[in-house]
């Protein structure tokens, strides 16, 4: 069988799995999606996120992907997520080919496609989202603020790393890292605060504009 036959059969196997898994979390999704409205903390999806997080190996995987094909903003249909991670916010994009490790915590957040992030990885909307100037008032009952975090595509987020701020196309960031202020396109950072350790460009030439899109090695 020649290997594009192959590659064809895996896609039609992995969006019928996908559509399956849409009809079979339709009783989390259409709650989700039908009280959206009147949710403005997301609670329901939350909690629904947090459920499915529970569901171990390429079935967990499978559930995953239907429902959030069905609450998220944009999810690719061929992304990963493992088990223990969820997702805090729906107005979230993941894009295509995009891998997300297990035990992260997900704000609201672009992930670009084909991007990687490693286990215990944590997004948090901004950096200001709970205010707390006034001394006369509990922290959490101060104003909130959250400011989606942008990861481009073809990024690698090491395990354990904190995201605050946005990080540039086809960057790598090392793990433990604690990124508070943007890091640029193609450059290898680390550090807490996470700061650009050398380039990925040879001879310093511009980045490419885009980069061919593959399925992901083993998912």
């Amino acid at each position: 069988m020649q290997r594009s036959t192959v590659r064809n059969l895996r896609y039609i196997v992995r969006d019928a799995s996908t559509l399956t898994a849409a009809v079979l979390t339709a009783l989390l999704w259409i709650p989700v999606r039908a009280f959206a409205q009147f949710d403005s903390k997301d609670s329901l999806f939350l909690g629904c996120s947090e459920f499915l997080s529970l569901f171990p190996g390429f079935p967990g995987i499978v559930l995953r992907r239907g429902f959030y094909l069905m609450t998220l903003d944009e999810f690719g249909w061929d992304c990963t997520i493992e088990f223990g991670t969820w997702f805090a916010h729906r107005h979230t994009r993941i894009g295509r080919g995009v891998y997300i490790g297990g035990r992260c915590t997900l704000g609201m957040c672009i992930i670009g496609d084909q991007t990687l992030l490693g286990s215990n990885v944590d997004i948090i909307a901004g950096r200001h989202t709970h205010s707390f100037d006034d001394l006369s008032k509990p922290i959490a009952s101060q104003r909130e603020q959250y400011d989606a975090v942008t990861i481009g595509r073809n990024c690698w987020l090491g395990n354990s790393t904190v995201v605050m701020a946005d990080v540039g196309d086809d960057t790598v960031v090392g793990a433990g890292s604690v990124v508070v202020k943007p890091i640029p396109a193609s450059v290898v950072a680390a550090g807490n605060p996470c700061a650009v350790k050398k380039s990925r460009l040879p001879d310093n030439r511009r980045a490419p504009a885009s980069i061919e899109i593959h399925e992901p090695v083993g998912h």
